[in-house]
């Protein structure tokens, strides 16, 4: 193991926590008592200057235990009634565990919408930044009274990797309810043994890690190493470990060897903007370009000019995120458009200098500009 690696996380000052339903909630409501525990980790940290954003889960599950629910097949609709019941609850847990050593929180609710649009994605990380300057410690959830998609199809392993950024957390810890990856199935393998480290993760590796070898809450941990993935494209390591063991935060912030550590990308890193446009914002619509411009942007680091558009599907705006379509269907990049798209339908093909006549007004020569591009093989 890495020691050296495992050190330098006594000196992140900012941390990002995800903490698992399944550690935080009983079949009769919430575990209050790992919840008092490791806000009193947390608390005992803020003392000393450490600063700290909670991505909890538990509102469905404290919805379903108040209103004594037992099929857990529940209809969709119904989540969302759980969910808006189930928060108060939740919420008010983390208030009163905080409370105890003077530190106040702030509930933020946020949908898979509101990360899409850049420019609430960038309110959002205001927000953020006022409530540290307040002190405050913010306990982040999925919206899931009204965000349909997120219960289906996304959990809060994802949301944290999507938020690390608006944080600017320099470290993601994710609790969950084993000591961390395992080499092989601990159930049907006593020989098994916790992976201290994994120094560069990739996606292609995650296979190596099935499910079935490491039992782990509703995202399973093919969800936790995407998240660990991603945080490490912005240079942020991961560590996933026990929620049960005692001061489980202190200990990995201590450097202690604890969990599995994730190592961060050290070269190649994505900036802020590309992280958001490759695993944020969802695109709007497709640019298909012919080789030649696929040559051009794959190679050269030019940007996409109308005169190598061949055509474009989807509905979006300037400024919205599309995909860059060669020939041969594959997706080779992703970035901002200049341009709505019955405008790229109406300058396909044509060159820079006849843009302006075409459109009639005086526009960017760039259906999109190198800077707000991102090549896919940058971050596979």
């Amino acid at each position: 193991m890495n020691t050296k690696a495992r050190a330098s996380l006594r000196r992140c000052k900012r941390v990002l926590v995800k903490i698992g339903s399944r550690v935080l909630t009983t079949g009769n409501g919430l575990n209050n008592r790992v919840i008092e525990r490791i806000c009193d980790d947390l608390s005992l940290l803020r003392d000393k200057g450490k600063e700290f954003a909670v991505v909890s889960s538990g509102a469905i599950a404290e919805g379903t235990a108040i209103m004594r629910i037992p099929d857990k097949k529940t209809a969709l609709s119904k989540k969302q009634a759980l969910a808006a019941i189930g928060q108060g609850s939740l919420i008010r847990a983390y208030n009163e565990a905080f409370r105890r050593y003077g530190y106040t929180t702030a509930q933020i609710l946020v949908t898979r919408d509101d990360l899409d649009n850049r420019r609430r994605y960038l309110n959002i990380r205001n927000t953020f930044t006022s409530l540290f300057d307040l002190g405050a410690i913010p306990i982040i959830n999925e919206n899931d009274t009204v965000s349909v998609d997120e219960i289906q199809f996304t959990d809060n392993d994802m949301l944290s990797a999507m938020i690390i950024p608006l944080v600017e957390a320099q470290v993601m810890i994710i609790l969950t309810d084993i000591e961390g990856i395992y080499s092989k199935d601990p159930r049907t393998n006593p020989d098994s043994t916790i992976i201290p480290e994994i120094i560069d993760l990739k996606p292609k590796d995650l296979k190596a890690y099935s499910d079935d070898a490491n039992p782990m809450g509703r995202g399973g941990i093919k969800s936790k190493l995407q998240a660990a993935y991603r945080a490490s494209l912005l240079g942020v390591p991961t560590v996933i470990a026990s929620a049960y063991t005692p001061q489980v935060i202190s200990q990995v912030l201590e450097g202690k060897e604890i969990g599995t550590y994730v190592h961060p990308r050290k070269k190649d890193m994505l900036n802020q903007k590309d992280h958001w446009m490759s695993f944020v914002s969802r695109p709007k619509g497709k640019v298909y370009i012919d080789d030649g411009a696929a040559v051009m942007v794959l190679t050269k680091g030019k940007s996409l000019l109308a005169c190598g558009v061949e055509g474009v599907s989807g509905n979006f705006r300037p400024g919205d995120p599309v995909e860059i379509v060669q020939g041969s269907g594959e997706t080779i990049a992703i970035g901002l458009s200049n341009f709505t798209s019955e405008e790229v339908f109406k300058i396909k093909g044509a060159g820079s200098r006849e843009l302006s006549a075409i459109l009639a007004y005086e526009c960017d020569e760039e259906v999109v500009h190198r800077n707000n591009m991102i090549l896919r093989k940058e971050i596979l």
